[in-house]
């Protein structure tokens, strides 16, 4: 079997294969953890309203005037939980309504480098449109959006990064 496609057969089982040298090393694991059903199914109201995509709901938090940067175990705010969940909407409303945009998870995961990773497109569009950063450095790897975006080879939002002023000289620390 040729070596590319060992590396492909491979990439699924965290193992990744170094070319050259001929052995085997673990690949570094993507750290970006989405909220699971447990999880999901324990959610305080605004965080459940974000993943569910419920507007009026969100609405009503922001009227009680709902911490709207409250985080759970994982550090997520009802921004990520909505990134993760695609639920665009509630993102619009969260931001309008004073939500912050750049805020990290416990992996130092922004919303635009979740949805960089997800490839979401139209995601990363409505966050960057919101005034989300793409110069932001995060995840435990000091790297960008950018980068993670090149490395998984996510074409379309790479280009939304460098046209929303990605920084493309920065060097992670992983070189």
């Amino acid at each position: 079997m040729p070596i590319d496609n060992r590396c492909r057969a491979l990439v699924g089982t965290g193992w990744a294969l170094i070319a050259g040298a001929g052995f085997f090393t673990p690949a570094p694991a993507l750290p970006q953890v989405p909220p699971t059903a447990l999880e999901i199914s324990r959610y305080p109201e605004l965080h459940a309203a974000a993943y569910a995509g419920d507007i009026a709901r969100i609405r009503s938090e922001v009227a009680s005037n709902a911490d709207l940067d409250v985080r759970d175990a994982y550090g997520r705010t009802p921004v990520h939980v909505a990134t993760f969940a695609k639920q665009r909407g509630v993102i619009r409303v969260l931001a309008q309504a004073g939500a912050k945009l750049d805020l990290l998870e416990n992996d130092r995961y922004d919303a635009v480098t979740i949805a960089a990773v997800a490839d979401d497109e139209e995601t990363l569009r409505v966050l960057l449109s919101l005034g989300a950063s793409a110069r932001q450095i995060t995840s435990r790897y000091d790297g960008t959006a950018l980068i993670a975006a090149a490395h998984l080879g996510h074409d379309g939002v790479v280009r939304q990064l460098i046209a929303a002023g990605a920084p493309l000289d920065h060097v992670n620390n992983l070189h």
